[in-house]
């Protein structure tokens, strides 16, 4: 019964046309973003999942009780992401986890977690920091890590930027849907700061349930021209100028002068 619901599901989002309800990064990813936060003497993880509409359809076949299922894949995500500070594995607490299904198309919805991890305290001067996220590795998708500080914390190199470009999975930039980003560890030199610091806030579950969104990141210079729908006739007749002008200045420049020299010998030659 299962299997044939999946079918009709899958069917009606092959069919169904293009819309802007679609997920952008296609039907079948699965798109994960984790936000390492170096906040006083605690790092905190925020961490968001992204289920376009055919992965999410088989998730929401498991879910019998949504809190408990909500609860279960915190503790399953967290069992997925690995910290280490100064060479020691550090544990994960979820501190807090929210989960909506937002609308996709063909009828079908998304999912959409986002979830909050704690470590314990951390102690000590200037000290090295490793990440990976080790979940969902066999599903295609947008993989994004930032790793930031605040609270006293510093870091003072990271191999990740500190700000989403993807805005935590709420508005992908348009120019990389076709090759997202697949980043999923992230190594960084830190030093903590003191106290508990303060953790990331999550969306309420009214903002979780709002469709993602594409975030249009402009082009500039001869891209931006070539994409107009429309040119006006100054524009036209401009650039035919322009056009002419480094045509026939390209003629006279070097290698063409003997060209045009002995194709005008070799008509002489024969008219002879």
């Amino acid at each position: 019964m299962k299997r044939a619901a999946l079918l009709f599901a899958l069917l009606g989002a092959l069919t169904a046309p293009a819309a802007a309800s679609a997920h952008p990064l296609g039907n079948f990813t699965v798109n994960r973003f984790s936000g390492i936060e170096l906040s006083g003497g605690r790092a905190y993880v925020k961490y968001v999942l992204d289920m376009a509409e055919i992965p999410a359809f088989q998730e929401r076949q498991k879910i019998t009780d949504e809190r408990a299922y909500e609860a279960g894949l915190a503790e399953r995500i967290g069992r997925g992401l690995r910290l280490r500070v100064g060479g020691q594995a550090i544990a994960l607490t979820p501190v807090v986890h929210e989960l909506a299904f937002p609308p996709g198309m063909a009828g079908l919805r998304t999912l959409r977690f986002e979830a909050v991890y704690a470590s314990p305290a951390i102690t000590g001067d200037a000290t090295g920091i490793d990440f990976a996220d080790t979940n969902f590795r066999d599903r295609i998708g947008w993989k994004e890590v930032v790793l930031g500080a605040d609270r006293g914390a510093r870091v003072s190199s990271s191999t990740v930027p500190a700000t989403s470009i993807s805005e935590e999975l709420l508005a992908y930039p348009k120019d990389l849907l076709s090759s997202p980003l697949e980043v999923t560890q992230a190594r960084a030199s830190v030093t903590p700061g003191d106290g508990n610091g303060a953790a990331p806030t999550l969306l309420s579950r009214q903002q979780l349930a709002s469709r993602v969104a594409v975030r249009d990141t402009g082009d500039g210079g001869f891209a931006s021209l070539i994409a107009r729908d429309r040119l006006s006739l100054g524009f036209v007749l401009l650039s035919l100028l322009v056009a002419m002008f480094w045509g026939a200045a390209h003629a006279f420049s070097p290698g063409h002068g003997k060209a045009i020299v002995a194709g005008r010998l070799a008509t002489q030659f024969c008219s002879v």
